[in-house]
């Protein structure tokens, strides 16, 4: 179950990806599974819409700064095709969508 603040961060996620080349984000990690500290950073696993958007090294990574500044926390943003098959398996076994772009 997540915590107060981490429900408390959700909807200013989905505000902010409402705006980016987003298509659906998932909330993994400490925070999803309710562990999370003060110094915990808020993994992201995202996917990106390549098909109407450049994203670029430098638009993810200030992507990554926005939300940093907006949360007040560390972010880690990553797409599934970049993780090794076994952080795959331990991420899909604690995400939870956050976010999905509507068509």
């Amino acid at each position: 179950m997540i915590s107060k603040n981490v429900e408390n961060m959700i909807p200013k996620i989905q505000q902010f990806f409402g705006s980016q080349p987003i298509k659906k984000a998932w909330l993994f990690g400490s925070c999803s599974r309710g562990e999370e500290s003060m110094d915990s950073d808020v993994d992201i696993l995202v996917e990106y819409d390549r098909q109407n958007s450049r994203v670029s090294l430098m638009k993810i990574a200030a992507m990554m700064l926005n939300l940093e500044d907006l949360l007040h926390r560390k972010v880690d943003m990553v797409e599934a095709s970049r993780l090794l098959p076994f952080a795959l398996d331990s991420v899909n076994n604690d995400k939870f969508l956050i976010y999905e772009r509507k068509c």
